[in-house]
């Protein structure tokens, strides 16, 4: 991702991914983005697809929407097993649907959602013995 990408971006960053937005090493902040491009093309690929919209938004823009409900608590970046993995909150579509500016990327938001909360049920059925 171009760095002025990178830099608008971060400036979304407000609560609390705010510390990646005022560092002062890039690298951090593009370390970041690029975990978020990975996670959102391999592990939520195949629920996305389905959607009429993620199925031609850019990689980036499933980074950049990942990132922002990152910031704003209603997405965990948590570890599982060694691994970085994002873990919608309990209350996350209460939260999207609760906020006005969204109101036009509802849609798009909740899909997010929930193919992050269908990679949750995969990784867990995974690890059952």
């Amino acid at each position: 991702m171009p760095a002025s990408s990178l830099r608008h971006l971060s400036r979304q960053w407000v609560d609390r991914l705010a510390p990646y937005r005022r560092h002062r090493n890039d690298e951090h902040r593009e370390a970041l983005v690029e975990e978020a491009l990975r996670y959102s093309g391999l592990h939520l690929e195949n629920d996305l697809s389905r959607s009429t919209y993620w199925s031609r938004a850019p990689l980036a823009r499933r980074a950049a929407v990942l990132l922002f409900l990152v910031d704003r608590g209603a997405v965990d970046r948590t570890m599982y097993q060694g691994r970085r993995v994002y873990e919608p909150t309990e209350n996350a579509e209460t939260w999207a649907l609760s906020q006005d500016a969204l109101i036009p990327y509802r849609t798009q938001t909740l899909e997010l959602i929930e193919a992050l909360r269908h990679e949750r049920l995969r990784r867990v059925r995974r690890a059952r013995p």
